[in-house]
């Protein structure tokens, strides 16, 4: 949450220092519901949600993975546009450092306490996952990865992060700048801007 309410200022200042949002009513995404159908799963994996629809503990982690993929899908069809490359790079991490535990994100240890309830500890205690995360350990695959990063204390959302996640963050912002600051104009049938990348356009 803390990462989308830093985009959100990154747009603020742009709209304060001459963008306009009408600049985006041009802009189509290739495949958008990629994105709301890898939001649903993510929803239904992180949540009681799962025991409710009966998914099972060995299918959810695979439908976590999968929901990144569809997002890994939608940055690639869209890849011209300014910053997606960067959340791209970003979403690839996370998925990395997924695939390889199993399908959950590795969580330091002694974070668990920071944002887990007293049932979820129970589970982590046990050498269980809790819901899309599971503890760090000596087996960890690509713990840098990870969310092994700690926000400063003042910050009341969005305890722990990694490395995608701020290279995510670093994606949108630029996505929102370069879009909220350059009109994109439709040429021939063609959508041109600053923010595409194209032969004329390097």
């Amino acid at each position: 949450m803390a990462f989308v309410i830093v985009v959100l200022l990154a747009a603020a200042v742009a709209l304060l220092t001459g963008g306009r949002l009408s600049n985006l009513k041009n802009i189509q995404f290739r495949f958008p519901w990629l994105v709301l159908a890898a939001v649903a799963l993510k929803i239904v994996t992180n949540s009681n949600l799962r025991y409710t629809l009966g998914i099972s503990d060995l299918l959810a982690p695979k439908l976590y993975m999968l929901s990144l993929g569809l997002v890994v899908l939608f940055v690639i069809l869209n890849i011209g546009l300014r910053g997606l490359a960067l959340i791209g790079l970003g979403l690839l991490s996370n998925l990395a450092a997924i695939f390889f535990n199993g399908g959950y994100m590795p969580l330091k240890r002694e974070y668990f306490m920071l944002i887990a309830s007293a049932e979820e500890l129970e589970k982590i205690n046990q050498g269980l996952p809790a819901y899309n995360y599971i503890a760090t350990g000596p087996q960890t695959k690509l713990y840098y990865l990870s969310d092994i990063f700690l926000m400063p204390h003042w910050i009341f959302i969005t305890k722990v992060f990694s490395v995608g996640d701020v290279l995510i963050t670093i994606g949108g912002c630029i996505f929102v700048w370069f879009f909220l600051k350059t009109p994109v104009k439709r040429k021939n049938g063609i959508l041109t801007s600053i923010g595409y990348r194209n032969s004329n356009n390097p």
